[in-house]
């Protein structure tokens, strides 16, 4: 349900065509929450035939049509009340650490070569999540610009507030990500030191 809310409070900002959508989620709540254009589009269909959200159909060109999406009273009700519920937390489902507490089954090079692509993986992310939240609080994320300015001064502080601290945690949770990658690989190096040559998986083991 949170691909639903997510589009709701884009929504909340501006009306938008399906196309719009994707590409502001795919710039925003995509880097915390991804979804593809396969999943975006049927929930819009089923939010509108909710009556959370509501289509009109506008020309495009000449001869076609698009259809803006806007959200309705009671989209606006229902995302006020998720904002506000307490969430379940999933169940822990970590392939990454998964596949490493069994580490001994392969070599250490596999595991160096893994480690290695958790690492470029998650400065890759704090590299996007920094840049984010850089043009949060400058006030310069197009889509943000639009609720701030029709925003109480009050909502403003809050809007920015709250945007920077979804992101900050996400910056943290790459922090945190890059510092394991980089012990279990002084761990590889160890391993690697302590072993006898010839050492590893092996059947029979």
């Amino acid at each position: 349900m949170s691909l639903r809310h997510a589009a709701l409070a884009l929504l909340a900002a501006q009306p938008m065509t399906g196309y719009e959508l994707v590409r502001y989620f795919d710039d925003t709540v995509g880097l915390m929450w991804a979804a593809s254009d396969s999943q975006i589009y049927p929930e819009l269909r089923r939010m509108e035939a909710d009556g959370l959200i509501r289509a009109e159909t506008i020309p495009r060109g000449e001869r076609a049509e698009k259809r803006l999406y806007k959200i309705t009273p009671r989209g606006r009700a229902r995302l006020r009340a998720w904002t506000g519920e307490s969430l379940p937390y999933p169940p822990e489902r970590n392939v990454h650490r998964l596949q490493i507490t069994y580490g001994e089954f392969t070599s250490l090079e596999n595991v160096r070569k893994n480690l290695n692509e958790h690492l470029d993986y998650y400065t890759w992310r704090r590299n996007q999540w920094v840049k984010l939240l850089e043009t949060i609080r400058s006030e310069q994320f197009p889509l943000m610009r639009v609720r701030l300015d029709k925003s109480r001064p009050e909502l403003r502080r809050r809007i920015i507030a709250f945007k920077a601290l979804a992101l900050e945690g996400q910056v943290a949770h790459a922090d945190a990500e890059i510092a394991w990658a980089r012990r279990g690989l002084q761990m590889i190096d160890d391993l690697d030191r302590a072993e006898p040559a010839g050492a590893g998986p092996r059947d029979d083991a």
